[in-house]
């Protein structure tokens, strides 16, 4: 992509206001100091040409790409080589030359070694005393003054010399890591100990996660980047209302597949919906890394995966961006003629995309990372993902809820969408959390918790209408829960089973149910595995596979799974357990799940929703391999079906293909609207219209 032969944008402006509240495509050109001489003219028209509206280059921090005049900033010295010596003007003048938004990328993660030496104060120590340094640069702690004063000058040294549109902050935080992937620490800086101590009345400050007030930290921590990153914005705004800020105004994720960490394939969809479903006013942008990890920035992303990071944001309600190292056609990235067609779409249609809102009727609880101890989250992780498998290959469209919002979602009507919510087993329910929770059940709300969610350390239940008195026993040792499994009623006396046995896999919880508890299911106590002589005898020991409590006056119910059944399905895979998840779903929904659709299981649904428009995302995940995504293989004989209300079924729905351009046929069966859906590809977008709703318009200048 090299631009040359792309058109120029010669038209008027675009809209400054709030202009991050609208949909909008990013590039970012991340910037290696020998770039400094670059044809930002060229970049430009290679920006357009991708489909992009707005430009992310380097601007100051770690180097400043301008000639900076403050004495704590490095400045690029092959900015000498430039006409001008000035990288970030020239590119301001050549984005805005072609309507193109220029934002600023800023990294204040590290300083130069010269600095650090007169400014030790500043540094990131660790606990031996040694600064952390890499590649000749020395980090810096977000606690100390460089972070807490010094920016805020860099800030108004660049708003006060040029027209930018908005500022990214890189790896803005504590930096315990470093790029070889080396774990550093906590850092000892002087600032951090005084703050800590006054945060935690008088703890020292931790070493790592192995130290006792690990946990805190990291909650103190996320508070010192959370007040900062407010006292930023706040300075801005006053100073340029329209000029965004990335990881303020705009929620911000990046989309990457480090190598060595276990790839989840729906990370990207998760993040982005958790965003959204606590802020849907709140736009959020992905930006996609186009190379395999940080140690090979030169060897490109397998391309079927690195649209998949485009896909999953757009499907739930994110602004896409790519992310390159250097200049477009210094390096060979594959995936970018595939990413600029779906750019390319998403520009295309943003009367569509414009005030989407999260649409599914389930929601699926994210555990919260700072609620627990690292190991258990871990365990909390691989329950939940279980369950968003479970729900994902069965097509019941549902939306992430991160535990750290759900209170405030409760609070601002966000849960009052939701038929049921799904909590999977976590520690960390709050006071705040436990009385959302009990509110959306007297408010008519189904909840499903697994595991120990919703009970306290003593095994006492947390929730009102919870329909066990208490946890009487775990079993969670991997030998103890061999050969023990979930099973229909009435298996008999463990040689001859009538149905599928589940197996247990995580924790095991024995319980003591309500009296007006109705049990599904039965537990069958562990019996020897071996030889195989001796392997029988598992018999019901009068435990439940779940159990549901009676409806409230306002039809809220409760169940609770007294074992890690999304674990088990995580680690084992087994349809059986998938299978036993939706009984649970189905039990508790009936048929208020919402859109369904039959579909291969490789495919995954989302829906998203503003007033007379419903927007559902169909993505085939069929290429997915154990690190990464292949091709896919297409999908047909696919359907939608969309639930009515007796008005909508009157007035009628159409229902259209924005990626085959063609509408789609519609069959009336049991109150419901049935889809019928072309061949899919590598996506689709199916627009449905009730009534007499004027249809969104594409964009079809722009349009792929």
């Amino acid at each position: 992509m090299t631009g040359t032969d792309a058109p120029v944008r010669t038209t008027a402006r675009f809209s400054r206001e709030n202009w991050w509240t609208a949909p909008f495509e990013m590039f970012q050109t991340n910037l290696r100091e020998v770039d400094a001489t670059m044809d930002v003219d060229q970049v430009a028209d290679a920006v357009v040409a991708f489909g992009a509206d707005t430009w992310l280059v380097n601007g100051g921090g770690i180097m400043s790409f301008y000639p900076s005049d403050l004495p704590f900033q490095t400045r690029n010295p092959f900015l000498d080589g430039r006409p001008g010596g000035d990288l970030l003007g020239d590119a301001v003048d050549a984005a805005h030359r072609r309507g193109l938004r220029l934002l600023a990328r800023m990294d204040f993660s590290k300083v130069s070694v010269a600095i650090a030496d007169e400014h030790p104060e500043w540094c990131f120590i660790d606990s031996r005393g040694r600064r952390q340094v890499y590649n000749g640069l020395v980090s810096v702690c977000p606690s100390a003054g460089y972070y807490q004063d010094k920016v805020f000058e860099v800030i108004d040294e660049i708003l006060d010399r040029y027209d930018i549109d908005g500022f990214f902050f890189n790896w803005f935080g504590f930096n315990e890591i470093d790029y070889s992937g080396r774990y550093r620490g906590v850092s000892q800086n002087e600032s951090s100990r005084i703050a800590f101590a006054a945060y935690s009345g008088g703890l020292e400050l931790p070493t790592g996660p192995e130290s006792p007030a690990y946990d805190l930290w990291r909650n103190w921590s996320a508070g010192v980047i959370g007040d900062l990153t407010d006292r930023i914005n706040a300075h801005i705004r006053a100073r340029r209302p329209n000029v965004g800020l990335i990881r303020s105004d705009i929620v911000f994720y990046e989309a990457n597949n480090e190598v060595g960490r276990e790839l989840w394939h729906h990370a990207t969809g998760e993040a982005v919906s958790a965003f959204r479903s606590r802020e849907p006013d709140r736009p959020v942008v992905v930006n996609s890394v186009a190379f395999i990890d940080m140690p090979y920035r030169l060897a490109g992303e397998q391309p079927e995966h690195f649209v998949q990071y485009l896909l999953q944001a757009m499907a739930r309600g994110a602004n896409p961006s790519t992310y390159i190292m250097g200049a477009p056609g210094d390096v060979h990235y594959a995936a970018l003629d595939p990413a600029s067609e779906i750019v390319r779409f998403h520009h295309g249609q943003r009367s569509v995309y414009e005030s989407l809102r999260p649409g599914a009727r389930v929601g699926l609880v994210r555990p919260d990372r700072l609620a627990q101890g690292l190991e258990r989250h871990q365990e909390s992780v691989h329950e939940f993902r279980g369950l968003y498998s479970a729900l994902q290959q069965t097509h019941v469209a549902f939306d992430v809820v991160p535990l750290e919002g759900l209170a405030g979602m409760r609070g601002a009507g966000g849960l009052d969408r939701y038929s049921l919510l799904l909590v999977p087993d976590m520690d960390g329910l709050t006071p705040d959390v436990v009385a959302a929770l009990d509110d959306f059940v007297t408010g008519g709300g189904r909840i499903a918790l697994t595991g120990t969610s919703g009970f306290d350390a003593t095994g006492a239940p947390l929730l009102a209408g919870t329909p066990v008195r208490r946890i009487l026993h775990t079993v969670s040792d991997p030998e103890e829960l061999k050969s023990t499994y979930v099973a229909g009623e009435g298996q008999g006396g463990g040689v001859r089973f009538s149905g599928a046995l589940v197996p247990v896999y995580g924790a095991h919880h024995d319980i003591e149910p309500r009296i007006d508890a109705q049990l599904h299911g039965e537990h069958l106590g562990r019996a020897p595995f071996g030889p195989p002589e001796k392997s029988y005898g598992n018999l019901p020991d009068g435990q439940p596979a779940y159990l549901v409590s009676p409806r409230t006056s306002g039809g809220g119910r409760i169940a609770v799974v007294p074992w890690t059944i999304g674990r088990s399905y995580h680690e084992l895979g087994l349809t059986s357990i998938r299978d036993l998840v939706l009984s649970v779903v189905g039990e508790l929904a009936g048929d208020d799940l919402g859109i369904t659709a039959v579909l291969p299981e490789q495919a995954e649904i989302t829906v998203q929703r503003r007033e007379g428009l419903t927007v559902v995302h169909v993505l085939n995940l069929s290429g997915a391999r154990r690190t990464s995504f292949g091709p896919e293989i297409a999908i047909t004989g696919g359907e939608i079906a969309v639930p009515l209300s007796p008005d909508d079924r009157e007035s009628g729905l159409t229902a259209r293909s924005l990626v085959s351009g063609v509408d789609c046929a519609v069959e009336w069966e049991d109150g419901r609207a049935v889809v019928k859906l072309p061949a899919i590809g590598l996506f689709d977008v199916i627009t449905i219209t009730a009534g007499d709703a004027e249809r969104p318009r594409p964009d079809t200048k722009d349009a792929a």
